[in-house]
């Protein structure tokens, strides 16, 4: 036996195994996140912690609240702060907000610089749902009253209430309202400034008084002192219309009348809203045929209230199947990214499509897809995250066949271009046991972006968080 040449033979194999597994190692690094962190415990209270919601805290933190049930009586309103080095800021398991008698429900969060704005729907009034709104600062110290303050407690139900910073320190607030009457709700709109004193009249003032039913309201800025009312406009059985209203800081309305946005004949729903960045704002839409063919419809709208695109709107996708549940953000150059369920293949897969600010698809006709593996994903959640780069998460149940039911969340980061940055369908959030809520995304823009979410591993549902 050549000794020598089996030793030198041997030399060269190993030096191939070792380069061979740096090579994977190396690729194995250069598709994970660099900054992907563990999971942390926001809190794990007894019984359920469930639909957090967040915002940056400026330095490069976050603050998460979400509806609390630890009392097993009624449900409570907490929140907690988190550092960039993951240490929890405020008490264990988290701060109180509101634990008024009774349900405190539907939570909604802005942020300014130095104390966050959070609204609800409470029933402490137990006639009837009221909205109430509480300001609390970085240092978790309460600013209003305890509990929170009235924002509308007139004896009719109050509900599905949206808030908007104005911009200084305060925030504007709408919601269904059916003083009027209990079949077709209007929309009331109320501001408060920094120290939690109501602007205009008690109870608020109406968007637009009419015969239809209004329904999810969402707020939009337009430029520094006015804003935009987006809603769901029903008018019997076949004719569901979305609709936009523009109103100052001071609530004097600044256009005649609310301009139609989706076409005018047709039953369309579910919108979601963004900034033109130009004084406008871009709205998509859901069309519905028959429930079986569902497609989305974008469209921009001017600060004078023109249609910006085609009369009917610019269709995003009008594949095979159903696109529901879409998530939007803007691209940073006048134009949006949308991504949304698609259905189009057995198991409903994650598209996306950007359209730029003349109502051009940029993408592949009906979207780039995301992530189109086994099992159903659904509810995308899309932010932008570093200079042209966007990040999607998602639930997902790409473990379940028919046979047991797994669900997880994944997420996935794409440029400007459409190209996806990680790995093939998506790098998982979180897999444990357990049941998992749809994702919420925290992100400043720049480095710091965070998932968080509910699971019922434990118990009803505990918060947990992830950072990228």
């Amino acid at each position: 036996m050549d000794t020598q040449n089996s030793i030198c033979r041997l030399s060269i194999t190993s030096v191939y195994c070792i380069t061979s597994f740096l090579v994977c190692v190396l690729f194995i690094f250069s598709i994970i996140p660099a900054n992907a962190s563990d999971i942390v415990s926001i809190s794990t209270a007894q019984d359920g912690q469930l639909f957090p919601q967040g915002v940056s805290d400026g330095q490069d933190g976050a603050i998460i609240i979400w509806e609390d049930y630890r009392t097993r009586k009624h449900w409570d309103i907490y929140g907690q702060r988190i550092d960039n080095t993951n240490n929890l800021l405020w008490e264990p398991n988290g701060l109180p907000i509101s634990v008024a008698d009774r349900n405190q429900r539907r939570l909604r969060i802005i942020g300014h610089d130095t104390h966050i704005i959070v609204v609800w729907n409470d029933r402490r009034g137990r006639s009837s749902w009221d909205i109430y709104a509480q300001a609390i600062n970085l240092e978790g110290e309460i600013r209003w009253e305890k509990d929170g303050i009235p924002i509308c407690t007139n004896t009719a139900d109050q509900s599905t209430q949206a808030i908007l910073s104005d911009g200084q320190g305060g925030a504007i607030f709408v919601w269904e309202d059916e003083r009027n009457s209990a079949e077709f709700q209007d929309l009331y709109i109320q501001r408060v400034n920094s120290t939690g004193e109501t602007l205009w009249e008690d109870d608020g003032i109406p968007v637009h008084l009419s015969e239809t039913l209004q329904s999810n309201p969402i707020l939009i800025a337009g430029g520094e002192t006015d804003f935009y009312v987006v809603w769901w406009d029903v008018v019997g059985h076949e004719q569901w219309h979305i609709m936009a209203h523009k109103l100052s800081h001071e609530g004097v309305k600044l256009w005649n009348e609310p301009i139609l946005v989706s076409p005018s004949e047709g039953t369309q729903g579910d919108h979601r809203v963004v900034s033109d960045q130009n004084g406008g704002l871009i709205v998509v839409w859901q069309i519905y045929e028959n429930f079986i063919n569902d497609q989305l419809y974008a469209q921009r709208i001017s600060p004078e209230g023109n249609k910006m695109w085609k009369e009917t709107g610019v269709p995003i996708c009008t594949a095979d199947g159903i696109q529901k549940n879409a998530a939007v953000v803007s691209d940073g150059n006048g134009g949006i990214i949308v991504g949304w369920r698609d259905e189009r293949d057995i198991y409903s897969d994650i598209y996306a499509q950007r359209i730029n600010a003349t109502g051009t698809l940029l993408w592949e006709k009906d979207g780039i897809p995301i992530c189109t593996v086994g099992g159903h994903q659904d509810r995308p959640f899309i932010v932008a995250d570093e200079d042209d780069k966007f990040f999607i998460a998602w639930l997902d149940y790409r473990g379940d066949f028919g046979e047991k039911s797994v669900d997880a969340l994944y997420c996935q980061q794409i440029d400007i271009d459409g190209n996806l940055m990680w790995e093939e369908d998506g790098m998982a959030i979180s897999t444990h046991d357990g049941e998992h809520f749809p994702p919420y995304v925290i992100s400043d823009g720049k480095e710091n972006l965070c998932v968080i979410w509910s699971n019922s591993q434990r118990d009803s549902g505990d918060i947990f968080l992830k950072r990228f």
